[in-house]
């Protein structure tokens, strides 16, 4: 183990975090003041005499930000590859990793070293299945991969919206989960309703085609009662559908109206 100066180390550039928690940054520097850093950093040698950081990334800015001059640090000759294995495993094990990073982490574990599915479940002790669904949270829209990540919704309320075909049902589903709290349960049921009528309308041919004032009404009762809304027109006249997903949402509908 060496004592490294703290402006020699230079971030891991396969970093699969994107971002750190300022308040548990907050609370390490605490706890580094007053024990120091008990666990070292882990770093590998550069041909210029700089470090590069392996491990230890959270311990790194804490102890920038406390102004430490030098950090215990322990020195390993890595390939990109492990510095890459060493960095997910490591950030793997926390639970506030967001499922988009490591779901960018496997795609270049794959697309830069050409690891299968069944190899990254075995070096991060996950089914293949589980490395498989993470991946697919990448076909997502950047709009819901946001909300997952700022952990608006869950990983299951994203598998659920997956579930759908169409990018605006997609954001509608993603503005109903997060305005009325839906539960992974009732996300998937949502899902299931508007892919079911989704199809039926592609099947049937009739698609609503709004007018432009129609189309403002629509956007603005969905908006108010949060749920789809449907005007059908008829020879005499038409009328206005609402949807709801269960008895507490046909409640909610009644008090807003």
């Amino acid at each position: 183990m060496i004592l490294a100066p703290i402006g020699s180390i230079q971030p891991n550039p396969y970093q699969p975090r994107t971002e750190f928690d300022p308040e548990a940054i907050d609370a390490l520097c605490a706890s580094i003041a007053k024990y120091g850093i008990i666990e070292p950093l882990i770093v590998r040698e550069k041909e210029t005499g700089l470090y590069e950081l392996i491990a230890g990334e959270r311990r790194f800015r804490a102890a920038k930000k406390l102004g430490l001059t030098t950090v215990p640090a322990i020195i390993r000759n890595s390939t990109d590859l492990e510095m890459l294995e060493i960095a997910m495993i490591e950030n793997l094990h926390r639970e506030d990793i967001s499922s988009i990073d490591k779901a960018n982490g496997f795609k270049r574990l794959m697309e830069e070293f050409r690891y299968t599915q069944n190899q990254i479940s075995q070096i991060m002790g996950m089914s293949r299945s589980a490395v498989a669904n993470t991946i697919r949270l990448l076909d997502l829209p950047p709009q819901i991969q946001e909300a997952l990540h700022r952990k608006y919704i869950t990983e299951g309320h994203a598998r659920a919206i997956l579930c759908i075909k169409d990018d605006r049902e997609r954001d509608f589903a993603l503005k109903r989960i997060i305005g009325s709290q839906l539960s992974v349960r009732e996300a998937e049921e949502l899902s299931r309703i508007l892919e079911k009528n989704s199809k039926s309308n592609g099947k049937n041919g009739s698609l609503s085609i709004y007018t432009n004032s129609e189309l403002r009404l629509v956007e603005a009762l969905q908006e108010k009662l949060g749920t789809k809304v449907h005007v059908i027109r008829s020879a005499s006249g038409g009328r206005i559908e609402i949807e709801f997903y269960s008895d507490e949402d046909l409640s909610r509908i009644y008090e807003s109206l």
